[in-house]
């Protein structure tokens, strides 16, 4: 399908068009000068004014001005907005310059960036491990985002400049690259770094320069794309995000290079997410990584669940598949996402935008703020809100104008070549509060064409379809299609088509069939509201770890348990819950009620430990390490399941919150070689652990392989800190237990 460019299509009065106009006064709140001074900085040019917090001065310096530059290209065309125009050209022009005083074609915020990146070419492994350091976080997945705002503002926005800035660019990494074998430039891809290959595709396309396209196959990491070949699901325990940008460039990778080999590696890793590992609101993984496919527990016992980056990417990849084959399950996920994921993900009122909307009954969600929060999801946040409705309501397949989406919009298809210039199509509806659905023809004049009507699966299901399908109030004849129905005839100006949806409520399981179930009505997610009690950091501030909902968890062991039939009262869509706390998924009996409850009140246990917990840490995961300033050497992490560990030969630390604290507890995972450590707060040491050497003073017997424990020290004087530091390390020459979560405990 070809869907229709944003300049297009305008959305109408209603939840989604007052999503944009949200957006744009964010976006618009937002200082060029501020967002550009880490490009200033880096290019050797005084400051304008002085960089952003948060996460744009702790190593991920200027990420967000690359998807600022995405989202004012799409707010400029989706609503004319003649001030988004202006700051894209303003902020293009201002790295122009930036790339001029660097020399070289180099442009970036990144601390240190171009030296970093030169480094690989001759400094091998070493180079390669300090992509992943704290002191420059995840690098390419930062200049990625140079590189695709600068793409998006010529694409979209139909300016030249943008794609000179890009193509010199890649044009100064390109002689790096060369200079790096191909097991290095491997490894180089084991650290997080966004859609480099989906952007060197799109310059191959843009350029028709094949050193873009043969620079889009390096950067297809073999260790996600060959199992992938091989129709095999390795993303368990997988930073998500991380992998599904990759995904995204494998199909634009397969268009550049002319290979379906890499496009059959992309809709496997879709229907592998999409149909296992995605709930109602079509969101995936908990605190940001895959968990296992047969096992949601996490996600309903977590307060962090689906991340917004990956949903936003989510739709990306299914976006590129539709373009090269229409199959109904893509439209239906892009349905599912835009109406629950990406609606919900934004604050309707106030704007900012959400990390993590957690699955977990009676938790909350959390708003970023415009001049504090720059967290990743900020970022497609500011993009999705922009673009996520509009790109695909409309779209020409086979020739013939396509409805997808049943929200209110209206399109005005003018496409160079088109058979169809200057057809109005303008759609009204209400879903779900309404299943009635009108849309209106207004071509220039008198013409016969078919149009394609989207008949969604849930629809197919309840009611067989469209209902009541009337051209002008009497019945038409339609054509069925996979998915869809078309309506051919010669069309008048002010034709109008109607039909009913049917917006039946009906219950979904949780992908693994456990006795967890959401309820829809339409395309729209449902739930309850459960009060607004401890809604702490709501309105997120600064802090590295704001973007996470740290109010209190509710038990499971009150929440009342559903027959199979039974629908709790208080149901409405889930996207218009705001400043609240919500369910989603409640729990169901499918016979012995007695016994669900019980198995609610053991998912309790963990409660009183997370009230205690002040602060905590879970080893081996990227963005927990990130917050806390993970610093190592000789570490490497160990992922069993769904659960990731970290060990080191040498020495590894992170800076926690220490107010109140008076118990550090450490998760323990053992094997039958004997291991070491010493444990420091600060300079002080809590711990000395031998397992496995019962036979020397102060060993302990060495557990089962992969036997796990928990084990408290009491930290006295460190409660009256404020931060402090905890370090582990490897002592009698053996290498640390693998060391999972560590909790500082009141």
């Amino acid at each position: 399908m070809k869907f229709l460019p944003l300049d297009q299509v305008r959305l109408l009065d209603g939840p989604f068009a007052r999503a944009v106009e949200v957006d744009l006064r964010y976006a618009l709140e937002l200082d060029p000068d501020r967002l550009l001074a880490p490009f200033r900085r880096e290019a050797g040019l005084p400051a304008k004014a002085p960089s952003y917090g948060n996460w744009e001065d702790s190593g991920l310096d200027g990420q967000i001005a690359g998807h600022q530059l995405s989202a004012l290209a799409f707010l400029h065309a989706s609503t004319g907005d003649v001030e988004a125009r202006r700051r894209l050209d303003a902020m293009v022009a201002e790295l122009a310059e930036c790339q001029r005083a660097n020399g070289g074609g180099y442009v970036g915020g990144i601390p240190g960036g171009q030296a970093l990146f030169e480094s690989l070419a001759t400094g091998g492994a070493g180079a390669v491990a300090a992509l992943g350091s704290s002191e420059h976080w995840v690098p390419w997945y930062n200049l990625h985002k140079t590189f695709q705002g600068l793409i998006d503002a010529h694409v979209v926005a139909g300016d030249e400049l943008p794609l000179r800035i890009v193509t010199s660019l890649a044009d100064w990494w390109l002689p790096i690259a060369d200079r790096i074998d191909d097991a290095t430039f491997e490894r180089m891809l084991d650290t997080e770094f966004g859609g480099m290959n989906d952007a060197f595709a799109q310059l191959a396309q843009l350029t028709g320069q094949d050193k873009y396209a043969a620079q889009a196959e390096r950067f297809s990491h073999r260790a996600i794309l060959d199992p992938l070949r091989r129709g095999e699901d390795a993303l368990t325990g997988l930073h998500a995000n991380t992998q599904i940008p990759k995904a995204v460039g494998y199909a634009s990778t397969a268009v550049a290079v002319g290979d379906d080999a890499y496009l059959r590696a992309a809709d496997a890793f879709w229907r592998t997410v999409v149909e296992h590992r995605t709930v109602a609101i079509g969101g995936n993984s908990v605190r940001e990584h895959f968990h296992d496919a047969h096992d949601f527990t996490s996600m309903i016992d977590d307060r962090e669940g689906p991340e917004f980056c990956n949903t936003y990417n989510m739709l990306k990849l299914t976006r590129a598949l539709a373009e090269h084959e229409l199959r109904p399950e893509l439209l239906d996920f892009a349905e599912r996402a835009v109406f629950n994921h990406v609606l919900a993900s934004q604050h309707p009122e106030r704007g900012g935008f959400v990390y993590f909307t957690s699955m977990r009954p009676r938790h909350y969600r959390v708003y970023s703020q415009p001049q504090l929060g720059f967290w990743c999801c900020v970022g497609t946040g500011l993009e999705a809100q922009a673009r996520s409705a509009a790109e695909w309501v409309f779209g020409i397949e086979d020739g013939a104008p396509a409805v997808n989406l049943y929200l209110p919009a209206q399109a005005l298809i003018d496409l160079p070549g088109a058979a169809l210039p200057g057809v109005s199509i303008r759609v009204e509806a209400d879903l779900p509060r309404s299943g009635e659905v009108a849309i209106r023809i207004d071509p220039a004049e008198a013409r016969a064409f078919p149009l394609r009507l989207r008949v969604p699966a849930w629809a197919e299901e309840l009611a067989g379809g469209l209902v009541d399908l009337r051209v002008n109030g009497s019945p038409a004849e339609a054509g069925a299609l996979p998915g869809a129905v078309l309506v051919e005839r010669t069309w008048e100006p002010g034709d109008r088509v109607t039909f009913r949806l049917p917006v039946d409520v009906r219950a979904e399981r949780l992908p693994d069939g456990s006795p967890w179930q959401a309820f829809l009505a339409g395309p729209s997610v449902l739930a309850t509201r459960d009060g607004d009690a401890h809604l702490d950091g709501l309105y997120a501030d600064d802090s590295r770890m704001g973007h996470v909902a740290h109010g209190p968890l509710l038990p499971f062991a009150d929440l009342p348990v559903l027959s199979p039939g039974e629908v709790p009262g208080g149901l409405e869509p889930f996207s218009g819950i705001h400043d609240s706390r919500y369910t989603v998924y409640w729990p169901v009996s499918d016979g012995d009620r007695a016994a669900r409850a019980a198995q609610l009140r053991d998912l309790d246990d963990g409660l009183a430990v997370d009230a205690a917990t002040v602060d905590a840490v879970a080893f081996g995961e990227q963005q927990p390490e990130s917050d806390h300033g993970f610093t190592g050497t000789g570490t490497s992490v160990l992922t069993t399941g769904d659960r990731r560990w970290r060990t080191t030969t040498e020495s590894m630390s992170v800076r926690m919150q220490t107010p109140g604290a008076r118990t550090l507890r450490i998760r323990y995972r053992l094997t039958e070689t004997p291991t070491a450590v010493t444990v420091r707060i600060d300079d002080e040491i809590v711990a000395e652990e031998r397992f496995g050497t019962a036979d020397r003073d102060g060993g302990r017997d060495a557990g089962r392989d992969g036997e796990v424990l928990d084990i408290d020290y009491g930290i006295g004087e460190v409660a009256g800190r404020t931060t402090a530091q905890v370090r582990f390390t490897a002592a009698d020459g053996l290498l640390t237990p693998a060391i999972g979560a560590v909790r500082l405990l009141r």
